[in-house]
């Protein structure tokens, strides 16, 4: 057998589009789309987590309003229940037979009743009944017999047998149905039984409520229930639906129910999980009954928000490509075109020296390769004109006369060719830089003691903000207020200007629109020189560090820093004076140059003097 081929691909020697492409699509395209799939990864489970919160803390406050609901009518029931002139009342209906007694006490009782649901029950939607052992239904409006077969059922047997505990029982919608003329849908109340026992433990009859189903879910359901598609239900400890809401799939309440699920078990925190079906559910346990609140919504509803997640991102991801396929096409035909077209004319060039004409679209690295290149040919062109004049041996002795000729003296010469070169070619900004250097070296030169006065540094310091404007351009401005009046002051040698420097190379440097304010105060004995950029502000603790801290820097101007500058000062004239920070200033940075009034150069030996 041969030896088999890998596939290699190599980018060496392909064109600028072909790897364009690649580059692109492999660091820029892919991570995108990479870093895409993930973002809807996450955002997927955000979303969901988001859900399934937000419906567990309505599930909880659903909770916790039919918990108060139930408690307050067993509050209100209870102290019905014992009042003494209810269950006489009820022991007159239990021994008299059609009387006007009998009569009065199906009257006061109605009251009594009416009362209730008027006042109470009102706030939370209940209607109240009783149901006496000789068969009479007591409600707000009803005194007569119900119609009812009630006696043999299990839910009877069970409210006697509970006696004044809270038994729920769906079956005692009867009862409320026949005391109206409007029908009553089942399941859209809450029903709740209780026995009504005299001292002697006598069973007088049944207390019979109804709680209304919208005030038990409240405005809840609103928020929680989406496009009607969520049901709720009440289920009691035998797994027997007690209330619902939306619930119109029956099948759903029965798949519930044969759920073998640990929320049947009880639990007072919220249990979630899915159903056969598909029916994702959550479920929490009422403190009164037994009873358990069931949410069950299709698992489609979870996903929704995902499926929407997804489209977009997968939108966002197809037009990502396409963009980058458009884009990439695009401008590696831009790149290439002059390429070609100079490699095509150099090609059929006979000489291989010509000048070439920039393209009118190109790039600054186009720009600079056909400039370089026709600055070379045309150098190359003189050069050949001047090799065909002379001899070689001849250029080659003139060369090593002039190598051996270079001295101190170049500087010199230099600077004066500078110097005459600015002034024929009308060179203002030369001029000026020229003109500014030598303010600084009269400055240096001229001050050997180290005082000057407040004029002459801040010449010295126009001078020098201009020489840094050459190297920096118009990214910040200066600004010299500082009254004339102060100019006859003497002030230490370089004192303004490493400050100035240190605003100008670490305050302004990245700040648009920099500015740097240079100003002072009189007082009667000092006045004080305030230096203010708008750039990088500094905290006292960095401050106090570079004040008590020596440290030259050899790439500044003078290679003097805050800390030499305030050490002077206070050499010169003592502790009082020197630089403060000034850290009231949040948005840049200031500091101020405290110095006593003098204007004899030799003032600072008395102030040695006085302070040894």
């Amino acid at each position: 057998m041969g030896k088999e081929k890998g596939i290699h691909f190599s980018l060496k020697h392909k064109s600028i589009r072909t790897q364009l492409i690649v580059y692109m699509g492999c660091f820029v395209v892919l991570p995108l789309c990479l870093a895409l799939m993930v973002l809807n990864i996450y955002l997927q489970r955000v979303t969901t987590e988001n859900k399934t919160g937000y419906d567990t803390t309505l599930l909880s406050q659903i909770k916790a309003n039919a918990d108060q609901m139930i408690e307050v009518t067993n509050y209100s029931t209870s102290m019905m229940m014992t009042s003494k002139s209810v269950l006489e009342n009820l022991r007159t209906m239990a021994r008299s037979e059609d009387s006007y007694d009998l009569y009065q006490a199906k009257t006061q009782l109605s009251a009594r009743l009416s009362e209730m649901e008027s006042s109470v029950l009102n706030a939370v939607g209940g209607k109240i009944a009783i149901l006496t052992d000789s068969g009479y239904l007591i409600g707000a409006h009803n005194l007569s017999r119900t119609s009812v077969e009630y006696e043999g059922e299990n839910w009877y047997q069970q409210i006697r047998s509970n006696g004044r505990k809270t038994t729920f029982s769906a079956e005692l919608q009867d009862f409320f149905a026949e005391m109206t003329s409007s029908p009553i849908h089942d399941h859209r109340y809450l029903y709740i039984g209780r026995s009504v026992l005299d001292y002697s433990g006598e069973n007088l009859g049944i207390l019979l409520i109804q709680l209304s189903g919208t005030k038990i879910w409240g405005k809840f359901t609103q928020a929680m229930v989406p496009a009607d598609e969520g049901t709720l239900y009440i289920f009691d400890s035998g797994r027997k639906m007690q209330m619902e809401y939306n619930g119109e799939k029956e099948a759903l309440a029965e798949s519930l129910a044969e759920e073998d699920a640990a929320f049947w078990e009880g639990t007072d925190s919220i249990i979630q999980g899915t159903l056969k079906n598909g029916y994702k559910y959550m479920a929490v346990s009422l403190e009164h009954g037994g009873n358990t609140l069931v949410y069950a919504v299709p698992g489609r509803v979870y996903l929704e928000g995902n499926l929407r997640i997804s489209r977009n991102i997968l939108g966002m991801v197809l037009l990502l490509i396409a963009a980058t396929i458009i884009t990439m096409v695009y401008f590696s035909k831009k790149l290439s075109k002059p390429l070609t077209d100079l490699v095509e004319k150099l090609e059929n060039s006979e000489s291989g020296i010509l000048t070439l004409q920039e393209p009118e679209l190109s790039f600054l690295e186009i720009h600079k390769f056909i400039s370089s290149y026709n600055r070379a040919g045309h150098r190359i062109e003189e050069l050949i004109e001047k090799v065909k004049t002379e001899s070689h041996l001849k250029e080659k002795a003139h060369y090593e006369m002039l190598m051996s000729q270079i001295s101190p003296h170049f500087i010199f010469n230099t600077v004066n060719s500078i110097r005459i070169m600015a002034r024929e070619e009308h060179d203002e900004r030369t001029s000026h830089a020229l003109e500014s250097l030598g303010e600084i070296l009269h400055g240096v030169y001229d001050n050997r003691n180290g005082m000057t006065t407040v004029g002459q540094e801040t010449a010295l310091l126009e001078a020098y903000v201009d020489i840094m404007k050459l190297r920096f351009g118009n990214s910040f401005q200066y600004y010299n207020v500082i009254p004339t009046d102060l100019y006859f002051y003497e002030i230490p040698a370089f004192t303004m200007q490493p400050i100035v420097e240190n605003a100008i190379l670490h305050g302004v440097k990245d700040v648009t629109a920099g500015q740097i304010i240079v100003s002072a105060v009189e007082y009667e004995q000092d006045f004080l020189i305030s230096i203010f950029n708008n750039g990088n502000s500094a905290d006292r603790d960095m401050v106090e560090e570079m004040l008590k801290s020596p440290h030259r820097n050899r790439r500044t101007f003078t290679g003097m820093g805050l800390y030499n500058v305030n050490s002077r000062l206070k050499m010169l004239y003592g502790d009082s004076y020197g630089l403060i920070f000034k850290e009231q200033v949040k948005a840049g940075f200031e500091i101020w140059i405290r110095v006593p009034k003098r204007t004899d150069f030799q003032a600072h030996s008395a102030g040695r003097k006085e302070r040894e």
